[in-house]
């Protein structure tokens, strides 16, 4: 068994934005081979057959959902296909290099000659 630690950011909570984002970290104890795994954390017949079963229930229902908004002919948006993508990208560009944000929405407006939606 070994530790392994993860770390990363919280950008949103409860469905809002947060106005600082907060890091976070902790560890937990990681096995490394399935004989360290004591038996009562090892899965049943019954999970297997359960896990198999949402595997296969989630990849047909992402299927389903895919030939759903194909059928309605809503497509992925991408740079190539959506303004305001390509505002939101180059925005994000801008900000990154520490532009400001009033700043950044003005010089990707003009840079791409497109208004922003909101």
């Amino acid at each position: 068994m070994k530790t392994e630690t993860f770390e990363g950011v919280m950008e949103q909570a409860y469905s809002r934005k947060l106005d600082t984002p907060i890091k976070f970290s902790g560890d937990f104890s990681a096995f490394e081979n399935k004989p360290e795994i004591p038996a009562n954390l090892l899965p049943t017949d019954a999970d297997i057959v359960d896990w198999v079963n949402n595997k296969a229930k989630a990849n047909a229902r992402q299927k389903a959902m895919q030939a759903a908004l194909d059928a309605a002919g809503i497509v992925r948006p991408t740079l190539e296909n959506d303004e305001q993508l390509r505002l939101r990208k180059m925005y994000d560009i801008l900000v990154a290099n520490k532009t400001s944000h009033e700043e950044a929405r003005a010089i990707a407006a003009a840079t791409l000659g497109l208004k922003w939606e909101q």
